[in-house]
């Protein structure tokens, strides 16, 4: 049977990264209220896909992956119904390359000392929409 995994991170560090991704390999840059509004469209509909889809959803955190990945991947393999032993969820994480225990740590120090002055008036904008997604994430990181 089809599975259906969704990723998610914290919408700062998420803006953040696809901002940086988009100037490194594009050369250009998107707006931080497109890319605020983006997140949430993408995230209503896998809140709404998930409410129709057959088939089990499972949502994680990258921020849980990063700090537990042993955990997280083997709650992932458990899922997915295939050997979540120990030894083979350390052996594919041996064959990964390094996981930052807080990827997210850059953009948030960006986001409180430049960022909440220029977009903190768009995160309190749509800040009701962000809190109905129901990820958990705190907006007030600062």
């Amino acid at each position: 049977a089809t599975k259906f995994i969704y990723v998610t991170r914290h919408p700062i560090a998420n803006i953040y990264g696809t901002d940086k991704f988009v100037r490194d390999s594009m050369g250009g840059n998107i707006d931080f209220e497109i890319l605020l509004k983006n997140y949430i469209a993408l995230h209503k509909y896998m809140k709404m896909d998930e409410q129709v889809l057959e088939s089990p959803v499972m949502w994680v955190h990258l921020e849980d992956f990063t700090s537990y990945p042993n955990k997280v991947l083997g709650q992932v393999f458990q899922f997915l119904q295939v050997s979540a032993d120990e030894a083979v969820v350390q052996q594919v994480l041996d064959n990964m390359p390094d996981i930052s225990a807080s990827p997210n740590a850059k953009y948030f120090k960006i986001w409180c000392e430049e960022g909440i002055a220029k977009n903190g008036h768009l995160m309190q904008k749509y800040a009701e929409e962000l809190n109905a997604l129901d990820l958990g994430y705190n907006l007030d990181i600062c």
